[in-house]
């Protein structure tokens, strides 16, 4: 360690300045031993042997030694005089020493003191720096727990509408769900009344039914039979019309040769007889034609007598001389032949037409029938349509009926069972409901302790705030006071700089001092250059003495200051400690 120096001046009649501590009475009590007409100065001096190894020198002068040498002059005082004060002031010298020494142990105890509390207080400071670290985040723990608080309670409350919104709707719902049901009991209710209504009408229907396709049925046999009848009649009819026409036809074209015949006999024969008689058989057949009908059997003769005729009007006139009286015999047998046959065919013919007559009669009377049982048959198809589409109608409306009936049936098992469950889920649901209120019972104290302690919190961080702001503006203050210790610390290490310069020009001069001590006390002439240079010693050692002791004042202010904030940062954490 570099060696340190640091002189210390004060009279004995001085007190110690406001503001030093108690270590500092015994150094003015030491003071006061000496005498008022003595002055004394002792140099502190910071050897290399350690850090806290002292050296004093003490040096006391008489005033009135000096004051005497300096008004007497040299060659006036006696040696002896001068030894013996010089031997009575160095005995002196060397007792206040011994007890400067004491004093000046006891002033480094003091420094090593208030450096300690210089320390602590430097620490102190860090530490309530620290605090105050751990106060701001204790505070946002705080604030950030208020929140989550606030924040759980709205969600608490927010939860509880809910529940109670869905329990509203849920019994609304059940109450709706419950009416429906009850329409839907009712309507099912009329649906099966109505439905057996419609099984009885059926039941009639379906009898009016049978009857009708018993009817029907009956109805259709005598069609049948009326058609198969009108069949036989019609072909009958047609038959004899058929037979009627030919008749007409071939009755025609034997006239038609009779007459060519009549021509040719006329041309041949020039007897009257013959001619008259076949004028007569002519105008037989004249009378003749349109009545008679000819049978099978007849016509196939007339036609070969026709065929025989043919033949003579084509043989020539010579032949017909002689022929003649041959064909007016094959004449009158044709003719005889021709009015047997048209006898028969007359009589056939008023058979067919008395059977045409009654067949036709029947025919009105079969169409007529046939007319009526169309007319009844369309009727009875009209109404077997019309039966059977409403039976259709009903068998479907029946289905229908029977699926709504079973669908109402599962609806109305469901319905049961859901009102049976919506009984339970309401009891349950009722349940629910008191366990909610009972549960927002709890939470609305809950709430009220929450709020009750969260106003204690708002409170309490007011109040932490407020000492925040308050610590804040201490530690501020703190850190001000620091930065002046500081500067002051750097000052105070400048003058011990400056003072190490002049506690190493103050050893010179002790040395010198002490060199000239010696020297004077071997030869008392040079007692008044002594008493010079302690003169001029005494006036620097007083300037320094007045510096050093106000800065040493200030430095014990700011140490005092510094425990009053350290005490006060320790008052507001165990506060807090108690607010926790």
């Amino acid at each position: 360690m570099d060696r340190r120096s640091w002189l210390w001046r004060r009279k004995s009649s001085e007190k110690s300045p406001s503001g030093e501590t108690e270590s500092l009475g015994s150094i003015s009590s030491l003071s006061e031993r000496f005498s008022d007409d003595q002055q004394w100065f002792y140099h502190l001096e910071f050897n290399q042997d350690g850090p806290h190894h002292i050296v004093w020198i003490y040096t006391a002068v008489d005033h009135k030694t000096l004051s005497n040498h300096n008004v007497r002059s040299p060659e006036v005082t006696s040696k002896a005089v001068q030894d013996d004060e010089h031997d009575d002031a160095v005995k002196t010298l060397s007792e206040k020493l011994s007890e400067a020494r004491l004093s000046i142990g006891a002033k480094d105890e003091l420094v090593k003191q208030h450096s300690k509390v210089a320390e602590e207080a430097v620490s102190g400071w860090e530490k309530a720096e620290n605090e105050v670290l751990a106060l701001k985040k204790q505070n946002e723990a705080l604030t950030h727990k208020n929140s989550i608080l606030e924040e759980r309670v709205d969600h608490l409350d927010g939860a509880l509408k809910e529940c109670l919104r869905q329990l509203r709707q849920s019994r609304d719902e059940q109450e709706e769900k419950i009416q429906e049901w009850n329409s839907n009991k009712s309507e099912l209710e009329n649906q099966l009344a109505k439905m057996d209504t419609n099984d009885a009408l059926l039941v009639d229907i379906r009898s009016k039914f049978e009857a009708s396709e018993k009817e029907n049925s009956t109805l259709k046999l005598k069609l049948v039979s009326i058609s198969k009848e009108l069949d036989l009649s019609t072909r009958a009819a047609e038959m004899a019309s058929k037979q009627r026409l030919d008749s007409i036809k071939r009755v025609a074209k034997l006239e038609s040769e009779c007459l060519r015949l009549k021509a040719m006999s006329r041309r041949a024969n020039d007897s009257h007889s013959d001619s008259g008689s076949f004028k007569t058989s002519e105008e037989s057949i004249n009378n003749s034609v349109g009545k008679r009908i000819f049978g099978p059997s007849d016509e196939i003769d007339l036609m070969d007598d026709f065929l025989e005729m043919e033949r003579l009007a084509a043989i020539p006139e010579t032949r017909v001389s002689g022929k003649s009286v041959e064909l007016g015999e094959n004449l009158r047998k044709v003719t005889a032949s021709l009015e047997i046959a048209l006898n028969e065919c007359q009589m056939q013919l008023n058979v067919s037409e008395d059977r045409l007559g009654q067949t036709m009669a029947k025919l009105v009377d079969m169409k007529m029938k046939l007319a009526v049982a169309d007319e009844a048959k369309r009727d009875a198809d009209r109404e077997f349509e019309s039966m059977r589409a409403k039976l259709m109608d009903l068998t479907e409306l029946l289905d229908e009926k029977e699926l709504t009936l079973v669908q109402s049936q599962n609806q109305l098992t469901e319905a049961d069972k859901a009102r049976r469950d919506a009984e339970k889920e309401a009891e349950s649901s009722k349940a629910k409901f008191k366990d909610l209120i009972e549960l927002l019972e709890e939470k609305k104290l809950t709430l009220v302790q929450s709020q009750d302690r969260l106003t204690e919190a708002e409170e309490a961080k007011r109040r932490a705030e407020d000492e925040k702001a308050e610590a804040e503006s201490r530690i501020e203050r703190m850190e001000r006071e620091l930065e002046k210790l500081r500067s002051g610390i750097l000052t105070l290490q400048k003058e011990i700089e400056k003072e190490k310069r002049f506690s190493r020009e103050a050893v010179a001069k002790c040395n010198v001092l002490e060199v000239e001590i010696s020297r004077m006390k071997s030869d008392p002439d040079s007692q008044f250059q002594r008493s010079a240079i302690v003169e001029e010693f005494k006036i620097n050692q007083d300037k320094e003495l007045a510096v050093a002791a106000s800065k040493f004042a200030e430095c014990q202010k700011t140490i005092a200051s510094l425990d009053r904030q350290l005490k006060s940062l320790a008052t507001f954490e165990d506060f807090i400690i108690d607010d926790e």
